[in-house]
């Protein structure tokens, strides 16, 4: 448990380092919020040069709906150049990135993507946030939720879907619970105040309830939950989302995945378990299919744009109608439930309100996302909490396994083994055109460029106190 920790605190040091920095990157004049982005030809003069751009209508913008042909080259354009289908153009070094794709140390990926974010007129400090919760995610396994994301945000702070430079504030309060506006601030802004603020209370009273409206996706949910870890607490997240999922007998979506995070762990054990509502999720959809994978899913997933069974993976993409897990009722019933927490009590948009993100909408209109932090201190509940997770921790492992040498995994094995895995190669490894696309926006932010790990195999790009015994 002590790497979850300790990456924590170098991120920190990484980010007290970036924020306090002179180096400042050339930043755009980005237009206000509702500020010339109401005319199409002026949102595409500020997006033009960039290969992240989403393509709009010549029309006045409107919402781009499932299966559309726009929405659908959006997603070719920039998620299948960012996955290493299709070779961005405009930049000479697209080859020698192409023939040269490897390894980028994780305290290094987080400079650079907290620069590409600064370098859009987010201030220093939330971009440095937005960047740990990309990087965490592909350090601990989670892909889909990672650098590959960096496309879609951008597009959302280039469109102004997004206010950049906008804080959370707290709408009321009592000493357990609060209730937060994010006022359209990126969606690891608002989820690091909301989960401070929780952990604050539940200091004081042993538990914090903090829900928050106005706000944007989140990335990767055990991220905020894990940072309860620190303090020897228990931490719960959960976010409502734009609508891919059907319900039981339906084939519209209405609902989001609609993810919960609970994480819990003791001096020597962890627990951490995060899951989506889908029987597929779609983000992970995206990032198989922008790198080659599977070009089907399996049986009785997803439906296409009329409303039929399909297992193609471009056909699923295409109509954003995915099926909850088994049995269906009770996946959609979980992701209804999550939606009542975080979007109906909250006075956030929820179900179908919700507009979809990045490349699947034309519109910059918020996505006024709601979200449900927790922090409890098992402590004022059980003070032998930790002494017993470690036992329930024993009971899991001494399961049968199904594979003889292979032990039972207990929820939250595989971030650790994952996290060990890019501490023992060197870094995290990117796909060529990924390369491409970090080095255009390098290059056109005037940003150093991301400086790759060259020994991958003896070496480590981590500091020393990130290193697993």
């Amino acid at each position: 448990m002590r790497v979850v920790v300790n990456f924590l605190d170098a991120l920190r040091k990484v980010r007290l380092k970036f924020v306090t920095s002179n180096q400042t990157p050339h930043s755009f004049a980005a237009p206000k919020l509702n500020e010339g982005v109401k005319a199409t030809g002026d949102r595409r003069k500020w997006i033009k040069n960039t290969s992240i751009r989403i393509d709009q209508a010549d029309v006045v913008p409107q919402n781009i709906s499932a299966g559309s042909d726009l929405m659908w080259h959006n997603i070719k354009r920039v998620l299948l150049m960012c996955g290493g289908q299709k070779q961005p153009g405009g930049f000479e070094n697209a080859k020698r990135m192409k023939d040269s794709s490897g390894l980028v140390g994780v305290l290094e990926a987080q400079r650079f993507v907290s620069q590409v974010f600064s370098a859009m007129q987010v201030p220093k400090q939330a971009a440095s946030e937005m960047a740990d919760a990309l990087i965490a995610a592909d350090y601990m396994g989670q892909p889909s939720m990672g650098i590959h994301r960096l496309p879609a945000i951008a597009a959302d702070l280039l469109n102004c879907t997004v206010a950049g430079d906008a804080t959370p504030g707290i709408v009321s309060e009592k000493k357990a619970i609060a209730l937060v506006d994010g006022h359209n601030a990126p969606g690891p802004v608002v989820a690091n105040f909301c989960m401070d603020l929780a952990l604050q209370k539940a200091r004081e009273v042993g538990i914090g309830w903090v829900s928050a409206r106005s706000s944007n996706c989140i990335g990767f949910a055990s991220w905020y939950a894990c940072q309860a870890l620190e303090q020897r607490m228990i931490g719960l997240c959960m976010t409502n989302g734009a609508p891919t999922l059907v319900p039981a007998g339906g084939i519209e979506p209405v609902l989001g995945e609609n993810p919960i995070a609970c994480a819990a762990s003791g001096v020597h054990e962890q627990f951490l378990a995060d899951f989506g509502m889908a029987a597929c999720s779609v983000d992970e959809l995206e990032l198989s299919y922008c790198n080659g994978g599977s070009k089907e899913v399996p049986k009785l997933v997803a439906f296409d744009r009329n409303g039929k069974e399909t297992t193609s993976t471009e056909e699923a993409l295409r109509a954003q109608r995915i099926r909850a897990f088994q049995p269906e009722h009770k996946g959609f019933g979980m992701a209804a439930a999550v939606d009542i927490l975080c979007g109906v009590m909250t006075g956030a948009r929820y179900a179908n309100q919700i507009q979809r993100r990045g490349v699947y909408s034309a519109e910059n209109a918020p996505a006024n996302l709601g979200q449900v932090y927790v922090a409890i201190d098992p402590m004022r509940f059980c003070p032998s909490f930790e002494d017993r997770l470690v036992d329930f921790h024993r009971l899991l492992r001494q399961a049968t396994p199904s594979q003889v040498g292979k032990p039972a995994m207990v929820p939250g094995d595989k971030e650790l083994q994952h996290m060990k895995m890019v501490d023992e190669q060197g870094g995290l490894t990117m796909s060529p055109c990924t390369l491409s696309v970090l080095e255009e926006l390098a290059t056109e932010f005037g940003i150093e460029p991301l400086q790759m790990t060259v020994n991958k195999s003896g070496g480590t790009s981590l500091p020393e106190e990130l290193q697993t015994a």
